[in-house]
């Protein structure tokens, strides 16, 4: 009878640590926002070997300038107040190398287009 307590015991020892120490992890975790960039400022890195540029096809298919491998660079982008694609491209070959979702309402956007010409090419976000 004894080892029944015991084993109770510990049972409920071991239920209570678990819930301590999820609810410390939890406490402790930080929330996911949306971006480090300001709101309605939208940043382009071309960390890949090819130059690249941004397309906004909600907005006509406004673009904005080249930015070459190894370069970041900056745009202002007032909000179109909704959430819209921007494209990542490659532009060497113009294809569409990843997109991203701008609302500068909420925040803004940086992205980096990474990989290399004739290879595997994706996009970064922050």
């Amino acid at each position: 009878m004894r080892f029944l307590k015991n084993a109770k015991r510990a049972a409920i020892a071991a239920v209570i640590t678990c819930g301590m120490a999820t609810g410390l992890l939890a406490g402790t975790a930080t929330s996911a926002s949306a971006s480090t960039i300001q709101k309605q400022w939208i940043q382009l890195c071309a960390q890949g070997n090819y130059p690249a540029y941004l397309s906004f096809p909600w907005r006509g298919g406004y673009t904005s300038t080249i930015v070459s491998p190894g370069q970041c660079q900056w745009w202002n982008v007032p909000s179109d107040h909704r959430w819209e694609p921007v494209d990542v491209v490659d532009a060497w070959s113009g294809a569409t190398v990843g997109t991203a979702w701008y609302n500068g309402d909420e925040s803004g956007l940086g992205t980096g287009a990474e990989g290399w010409e004739g290879g595997d090419q994706w996009i970064q976000t922050w």
